[in-house]
This record gives structure tokens, sequence and C-alpha cells, in this order.
């Protein structure tokens, strides 16, 4: 397959001042994000610069590449319609029409739509103009629906200060990305134990199933091969095998799923969404419960693994069962 007309394209954007470059070098590498807010941290951005990735997982491998490139401040009427459409998440969740768009913007849109099915928006919350970079890319998402959506909160350069971003202003992101589709990334988190890493990003873009994958000898042989895997009864039953690339994300996620309490995904389904049906102004109420169940679980003692990752499969779950 012709490499350079295949939807394998990586897009990463955001302001000059955030070090792009560095955040697809941690991907790449899955070396920890090095601090891209110190002064001294040079920045390694270019223009339209392309960086290839050859990817290779147990079950498939996939040429990939990463299209870094800067956006820049949005024109009066776009920054105020993006800020309208953070304080109303679900403004735009019927139509797009009047999201207002240069036409040489939709134009390139529809070019880079036939090669782009993964977006990594990166952007300063402390600079709250920053975000609103992030409507042309909002509306390719819901024309276009590439694969992978990834909203990333860093420092940019020189910005090392803490305590200014107020957790209201952090709470309006999250929820615009969870009800937009968009995966909310805080890589400013100071807690060592949060799932915001650029591991986390990395695991995003290798679970999409890309255009050119390609199976892994192993994987093919596991395809011809299914697994024993013991039954309820302890009879060995043959396991289906599974040929996506999504497998090696899942099979741990659903050994813990089957383990969890179905009315205790009921319980919390009940907790986040019994009062909230046909109320579209509970939604923020919805996102703060989710939050606040999320922190309490990574508050748990870290030595009982297997109670905080059936907790998380009780969240999702519930979560999940209200899609």
């Amino acid at each position: 397959m012709d490499h350079t007309t295949s939807k394998n394209k990586i897009l990463v954007l955001g302001r000059p001042e955030i070090n792009k470059a560095r955040i697809v070098d941690a991907v790449i590498s899955q070396q920890p994000l090095l601090d891209l807010s110190s002064p001294d941290a040079k920045n390694d951005d270019e223009m339209g610069a392309k960086t290839p990735w050859e990817l290779q997982t147990r079950y498939y491998q996939a040429s990939l590449e990463f299209w870094v490139d800067s956006t820049e401040q949005l024109p009066q009427e776009q920054a105020e319609h993006m800020q309208k459409w953070l304080a109303n998440p679900s403004q735009h969740d019927d139509s797009t029409d009047d999201i207002p768009m240069d036409a040489s913007m939709n134009e390139l849109q529809a070019h880079l739509s036939e090669v782009v099915d993964a977006i990594v928006f990166a952007f300063d919350p402390t600079n709250s103009t920053s975000f609103t970079d992030i409507l042309p890319w909002a509306r390719f998402s819901k024309v276009h629906e590439p694969g992978v959506l990834l909203c990333v909160a860093v420092r940019g350069a020189g910005n090392s200060c803490c305590g200014q971003l107020a957790e209201e202003d952090k709470d309006a992101f999250f929820k615009w990305c969870v009800v937009n589709g968009w995966e909310w990334l805080d890589l400013t988190d100071t807690d060592p134990e949060t799932e915001y890493t650029a591991g986390r990003l990395r695991e995003a873009l290798v679970s999409n199933e890309w255009a050119n994958m390609v199976a892994t000898a192993e994987e093919k042989r596991s395809a011809r091969s299914p697994s024993p895997i013991a039954s309820d009864d302890g009879a060995a039953v043959a396991k289906e095998p599974q040929c996506s690339a999504e497998r090696s994300e899942w099979d741990g996620f659903d050994y813990i799923a089957r383990s969890v309490d179905p009315a205790r995904i009921d319980a919390v389904h009940q907790a986040l969404f019994g009062t909230s049906e046909g109320h579209e102004g509970d939604v923020e109420a919805v996102v703060a419960q989710i939050r606040n169940a999320r922190n309490e679980i990574s508050q748990m003692d870290h030595a009982d693994q297997s109670g905080r990752r059936s907790r998380a499969a009780e969240l999702a779950l519930a979560v999940a069962k209200r899609l």
C-alpha cells in the first residue's frame, strides 16, 4: 500500500510555544515526557514537520506518520463561537452547519480527511485563548470522524507556574471533551499515580485500527489456533480467535469485567444517571460525579491492585451502559 496516500497520519497541533516534537518523541521512544515548561527546553518543532513511526506490537505492525503543525489565534468571530461551544458542550450534537469556517480550511480538511485518522491537539490550559484553536478540528472530528481524538493539556515553554488554573476551568475542558468525543489528557497533573501520561497517549494511538495494519506472524498463528480457556464449570473450551488490534488492550479488561458483580454496575449506574434521565442540564453534575469516582479510585491503597481494577471496571461498565 502506498503510505503517502494511506489513512495512517497522526496530526499533532498546538500553538508555537507548545513543544509538539517532544510529545511525538515521547510517544515513539516510550520515554517519560520531560518538562516542556522549562525556559531551557529547546523547542524542536518545525512547521509541517513529518516524523515516521514504524509501529510494531505483538499482534500487528503499521507504518504511521506524525504530521506536526502550529495553530494560530483564531479570528474573533470563530474564537467567540468556540467560547460559546465550551460553555454549552452539546451545542453541535445535531449539526455543524453554523460553525464559522474559512473556505480554504474546509478545502484543506477535505484533503486531510483522506489520510488523517488521529488528531492530537495540545494546548496550555493556563492560556484560555489557546483552547479555542480547537474549533476547526472539532468540526473536522464531527464531519470526518477520525479514529483517535486526543486533547492534551501541557505547559507552554517558560510557563512553569503552578496553581494558576482553577479547577472549574479544568472541569469545563473535561466536560467539553467528554460530550464531544475527545479523550482528555491532563499532562499538567502532578499526581504520580495519574493515568494522564504520555504512555496513555501512545496507548490510545496503538489501539486504533489503522488502515494499513498488517497482522504479525504470531497473530496469524493465534488466529489459526484458538487457545483453550477454562469455563465456569472448569472444563476447557476453545477461545474464539480475535484478529482485532484492540485484543491486547481488551483481554485484561475482559478478565476483570467478568468478575464484577452486575449488581454493583447497576448501583454505580443508578448513582451516576438515575436522576438525569431527560434532563440535559444534569450533564455537568454527571461529569463531576465521574471525576469524583475516578479520584476516589486513585486514592485507594496502591497495594490493593485488584480492588482498584474492579472499581475502575465498575465505573467503566456503568458509563458504557448509558451509551
